[in-house]
């Protein structure tokens, strides 16, 4: 049986074809499929005088939820971006002794996108700053409200 140089060209192509696709490896027996490329947003409290600081979460459909965040702790979420970025989650702080609800847009893809895909925010109470990704530390102010 004979394979002519044609035939085994087309299957050399689609076996190329295939791995690239699939992107696939063996680990133990275990098929392990790449993970989807992930942004991670943290938060730490930095607020003096051992405060405890409230964060509300919310992008255009998805609602993250009131957390409480203990003096020195973080929180973190997560998202997939998707293939062209346009993400943006805003959040509203308060904390116990400040009274007041302050905004800022913790992720937004025109700022953050290609900074950091692992962005970690200190919380103080004059305003949030990236200690992650390019030029970091960078401080903002919080947004009006």
């Amino acid at each position: 049986m004979t394979i002519s140089s044609k035939s085994l060209s087309k299957v050399v192509i689609m076996l190329i074809l295939v791995s690239f696709n699939l992107n696939v490896s063996m680990i133990d027996g275990q098929v392990d499929f790449p993970q989807r490329y992930k942004v991670y947003v943290t938060m730490q409290n930095k607020l003096p005088d051992m405060q405890q600081l409230g964060i509300q979460c919310k992008d255009r459909t998805h609602d993250l939820g009131f957390q409480v965040v203990p003096a020195g702790q973080s929180w973190t979420f997560y998202f997939n971006p998707g293939i062209i970025n346009t993400a943006l989650f805003f959040c509203a702080f308060n904390w116990y002794e400040g009274g007041d609800v302050h905004r800022f847009d913790i992720y937004d893809a025109d700022r953050d996108g290609g900074v950091c895909d692992q962005c970690t925010w200190d919380i103080h109470n004059y305003g949030p700053c990236r200690v992650t990704g390019k030029g970091a530390p960078k401080c903002f102010p919080w947004k009006n409200n």
